[in-house]
């Protein structure tokens, strides 16, 4: 008796490893802008505390601006 199988059983594995790099090619060419500019909840957290009372109102905006600036996601 022979054991006929199915074609497409038989070369199942040989089309999914020709489809696997087209697959891979087929995303969306949003990586790189990805990692240039990552969304908030992907940047450095801070400690943020301020010693012995010395605040101004000034000071916290200078402060907030410049983490802002190089791209800190939060305190």
């Amino acid at each position: 008796m022979v054991n006929h199988k199915p074609v497409f059983r038989m070369k199942a594995p040989f089309l999914l490893c020709l489809l696997t790099p087209v697959l891979a090619f087929a995303q969306p060419a949003t990586m790189p802008h990805q990692f240039q500019t990552p969304p908030n909840v992907a940047k450095p957290r801070v400690w943020w505390h301020w010693m012995n009372g010395n605040i101004t109102k000034e000071g916290i905006k200078k402060d907030l601006d410049w983490m802002s600036r190089v791209g800190i996601g939060g305190f």
